[in-house]
């Protein structure tokens, strides 16, 4: 599902997951007119006992207006659960 918020959209394939090792990918497009600078992206999951990641961070200096970026995580589930992202820039 492709979610939406101002200027940012955003899609993380897929959002559940369930027992072994998995690869995730997240996509991010820049929809607004500005430059979107500083970007931290992270990974969480609503079970984070059962959840690991390799690398759950991920930092984006600069995204272009209408400039896209995908990025790749792997994870590592005990359990089935449910993901999702959170994004803090300027």
């Amino acid at each position: 599902m492709i979610r939406f918020k101002r200027p940012i959209e955003y899609e993380l394939t897929p959002d559940s997951i369930e027992v072994g090792t998995h690869w995730l990918s997240v996509h991010l497009k820049n929809t607004g007119g500005d430059h979107l600078k500083n970007l931290n992206i992270k990974i969480h999951s609503l079970d984070s006992v059962h959840i690991s990641f390799r690398n759950p961070n991920h930092y984006i200096h600069d995204l272009e207006p209408d400039g896209e970026k995908y990025l790749d995580v792997e994870v590592e589930a005990n359990k089935t659960s449910h993901l999702y992202i959170s994004i803090r820039g300027r």
